[in-house]
């Protein structure tokens, strides 16, 4: 199963139509909401901003600037649901990931920042703060209230309750709630740190579940920067190296040959895309092929320029008639629409990088490095790389599906 991740699918543009079909036997899955069970608890958020309000706090500009983006991450998230609604089943599904977003995650979230080399405005840069906006809600709204107004309860009871909420198909009565102990916990958070720190933290609560996905459709490419950055010196292991996976080449291929006809995802689109999946599988199955041979071809050659040159022969040469059946096309067609795709010369040099830096041992296989670090590594260990005062070292190399907006 590949996994969209981090984000949720909150703009069609996160993810190529292209996902739906190259992946369609395992169908992809796509992560719910950070923030989908905070409102089984039977509060009202909104409650809290109305308390807030009324007592003026100076950091209340940041909380209204912080729900001003979580709206607009909400508004685009239904909009984006609806658009995919008629894939869903077929083509995607959804799943609720379960990860710590309480205070010791926070904790954490900061040693994983201060870890990296980069400078803190550079890392600001590489989140979403619209996704980070949506773990924040969840943070104050679920983690932080139960924290704080149920951790009288035991683990036991804790885990009931949460079954309780999960399994109740009707909505929570409505609690009236004493503000005061999440007021104060917001006075310290949005008081003490600038909105742009506290996304940044908020968004880092999913990154350690890193550790169990060797591979993911990576939403937020700026997350290869950030991994990358993490002070990791790979080891070289005796004997030959793990294969590459060149299903990552192969998948970059598929895009690229058919991102023009199916991107952007709107209602359209969407409509042929699930007719393609529902008829046309022998089709898909047979470009994707063709693709993963390309890949394998390609994938021993060292030389950057001449793999350029190569790349676009063996596409002309090699996938047209499958270009032809899945797109429905004529060869003269099928001509015209390959001299549209290679026009664009900086997608192919793209993925000619990309391939030759997996050769080469480039940045990708760095972020594959420093995910694989995080499954060895909790806050205590995390803390001593923020201090610098020693080095991880890892061999274990994972290879990042990549998805350009």
């Amino acid at each position: 199963m590949k996994l969209l991740f981090p984000d949720a699918c909150w703009r069609p543009d996160l993810v190529s139509g292209s996902v739906f079909l190259y992946f369609h036997e395992e169908h992809p899955a796509f992560t719910l909401h950070p923030s989908v069970s905070t409102f089984l608890t039977g509060i009202d958020p909104f409650e809290f901003f109305k308390f807030a309000e009324d007592r003026k706090p100076n950091w209340f500009p940041k909380l209204q600037s912080f729900i001003r983006i979580w709206r607009k991450y909400r508004g685009s998230l239904d909009h984006t649901s609806e658009i995919l609604a008629p894939l869903h089943g077929d083509a995607f599904k959804t799943i609720m990931l379960s990860y710590p977003r309480g205070s010791n995650a926070w904790n954490e979230a900061e040693d994983l920042i201060a870890s990296s080399n980069l400078p803190f405005d550079e890392i600001t840069k590489l989140i979403d703060p619209y996704s980070a906006s949506d773990e924040l809600f969840s943070h104050i709204f679920f983690e932080k209230y139960l924290e704080l107004y149920e951790g009288h309860r035991s683990n036991d009871e804790m885990v009931a309750l949460g079954k309780e909420m999960a399994e109740s198909k009707a909505a929570p009565p409505k609690k009236s709630v004493d503000w005061k102990a999440l007021y104060e916990y917001c006075d310290k958070r949005f008081g003490n740190e600038e909105l742009e720190a506290t996304l940044t933290a908020s968004y880092m609560f999913r990154l350690p579940m890193l550790r169990q996905m060797p591979s993911v459709l990576l939403s937020n490419p700026g997350m290869i920067s950030f991994l990358s950055s993490l002070p990791i010196v790979p080891q070289k292991e005796s004997g030959e190296g793990k294969p590459l996976d060149m299903d990552a080449i192969a998948w970059e291929f598929f895009r690229q040959l058919l991102s023009s006809k199916i991107d952007p995802l709107e209602k359209d689109s969407v409509e042929r895309i699930r007719s393609l999946v529902q008829r046309h599988t022998a089709e898909i199955v047979a470009l994707k092929r063709k693709c993963l041979a390309l890949a394998e071809e390609l994938g021993d050659e060292h030389d950057l320029e001449v793999l350029q040159k190569r790349i676009s022969q063996h596409i002309r040469a090699n996938v047209e008639k499958e270009i032809e059946d899945l797109l429905f096309l004529n060869e003269a067609t099928v001509n015209e629409f390959l001299d549209s795709v290679f026009a664009d010369d900086k997608a192919w040099i793209a993925i000619a990088t990309m391939l030759y830096s997996t050769v080469q041992g480039g940045p990708l296989l760095t972020a594959g490095a420093a995910i694989a670090t995080l499954s060895r590594i909790g806050s205590k260990a995390m803390k001593a790389v923020a201090e610098r005062r020693n080095k991880l070292e890892t061999s274990d190399y994972a290879l990042l599906y990549r998805m350009s907006p």
